[in-house]
């Protein structure tokens, strides 16, 4: 038996994760190839079960626990592993997912058997085959540890990382959502719940200085077969699907290609997804067939109100391009969510002007993230001596990581807050985020400010 573990969400103060919830897919493509070697698992849903840890692990006495989540859930991904070891020593513990693909370092626990940092799941069944408890095929011995695709382990009172190489997305089985009923009413992305998450593609074909899914992969873009796409759409069952690419807009051919099969197949749902703006100002006509085919929701990296904070971004796009993906988006009735990043170098005329233009333009949907170099990437090690705390549960795009260079914590935050604030209303007057409470985000914004802004920072 194997425990599938998703982790709740970092106790940081704030709660986001009222409206963004995921459903679990790395761990339900991990269930799916489990099942092919008829090894029984389950996947525990920390957030919404009602049962602990303690209760679950008891129950099923699990021969190996495997655990996934983001940076802000490293210390919650170590204490299950350590729990786990607590009660049964000899259970094997496996930890997973993009924060351990890109720093297994973090990982490197006595209480952590295997860090598998691979997109290749079956590496997992492969460290299960080496402990014994998956059955070797057709006889063989079981493999070698140093053969196993980007795995780590301990050895002679170190670790070893075995290379990686980039994985090939058809080669994944389809998710296997025999418990997706059981918490689909918790799975939202704002106002839309139920949504069920598919995956298209790996890494990201472009070269944000700031982005972290471009180093996934080992930063190799992989598309998925349109074919397999469409074979695990019909399986879902929800009528709202979320894809999870860094970019789902990208390859024109393809993207017609997967309108046609929609239509095709008469499948009817309502798409969700990243696209960029340089890409959707060009692009009228898709833009308009997407919109025929159900994309009700884009998620644009505008980023910037401003040329010069762009460039620096290496965006590859400009103001007028943003403008012109505002308009397209709204003329073809898809909600555009308009991501911007409230930069370090922020002066009080900066966050004036991002209010300002996202007024002008009439946004409702925002989602603004205090700039963050994250762990993994080359613009972590650019800032890495500007840092003022290792605390990985800081990393959340909502607290300050990195000095401001032109106001005080205090001012930048107490700007900050006057920004959101004003864009919940902004929200709330379009009787958009009803599941959300201005009191309760106030409330959590005045606790930031107030405590984030003058408490001792601390580095690594």
């Amino acid at each position: 038996m194997i425990l599938l573990v998703k982790p709740e969400a970092a106790d940081n103060g704030f709660s986001l994760d009222m409206a963004l919830k995921t459903e679990p897919l790395e761990l339900e493509y991990i269930k799916a190839m489990l099942k092919e070697y008829n090894v029984e698992s389950m996947i525990y849903e920390a957030s919404f079960d009602r049962r602990s840890f303690d209760e679950i692990f008891n129950e099923y006495t699990p021969d190996a626990v495997a655990v996934t989540g983001y940076i802000t859930q490293e210390k919650l991904m170590l204490s299950y592993a350590r729990r786990a070891k607590a009660l049964r020593p000899g259970c094997v513990t496996i930890i997973g997912g993009s924060h351990a693909q890109l720093n297994p370092e973090r990982f490197f626990d006595p209480a952590v058997s295997y860090i598998c940092r691979s997109d290749n799941i079956y590496a997992v069944a492969e460290a299960l085959k080496a402990e014994g408890l998956i059955p070797p095929e057709n006889g063989f011995c079981p493999p070698e540890l140093s053969v196993i695709d980007g795995l780590c382990y301990p050895e002679n009172g170190g670790w070893h990382k075995n290379p990686m190489k980039p994985f090939d997305l058809n080669k994944l089985p389809i998710p296997d959502r025999s418990a997706f009923s059981t918490y689909q009413d918790h799975y939202r992305y704002l106002d839309v719940s139920p949504v069920a998450l598919l995956k298209t593609s790996s890494s990201c074909p472009y070269h944000c200085a700031f982005c972290y899914g471009r180093e996934l992969n080992c930063g190799t873009y992989c598309q998925r077969d349109l074919e397999k796409i469409i074979e695990e759409l019909e399986t879902i069952p929800c009528g709202n699907i979320q894809i999870a690419d860094d970019d789902f807009l990208y390859d024109v051919p393809r993207l017609k290609e997967f309108m046609r099969l929609l239509r095709e197949r008469n499948i009817k749902k309502t798409f969700i997804c990243y696209g960029r703006s340089d890409f959707i100002a060009v692009h009228e006509d898709l833009i308009r067939e997407l919109a025929e085919a159900g994309f009700r929701y884009i998620m644009v990296g505008l980023e910037a109100v401003s040329d010069s904070f762009l460039d620096s971004y290496q965006k590859h796009s400009s103001q007028s391009l943003n403008i012109k993906t505002i308009r397209m988006l709204q003329k073809y009735s898809i909600h555009l969510v308009g991501l911007f990043i409230i930069d370090s170098r922020f002066k009080k005329e900066d966050f004036r002007n991002m209010r300002r233009f996202i007024h002008t333009h009439r946004i409702t949907y925002t989602g603004v993230s205090i700039f963050t170099p994250i762990p993994g990437t080359a613009l972590f090690n650019e800032y890495r001596d500007r840092l003022t705390t290792d605390n990985c549960e800081k990393w959340d795009f909502m607290h300050l990581v990195v000095k401001p260079e032109c106001m005080s914590r205090f001012h930048f935050y107490f700007e900050y807050y006057l920004l959101v604030m004003d864009l919940f209303r902004i929200a709330q007057k379009a009787g958009i985020y009803s599941f959300l409470r201005l009191e309760d985000y106030k409330n959590i914004f005045l606790k930031l400010l107030f405590t984030d802004s003058f408490k001792p920072r601390t580095r690594r």
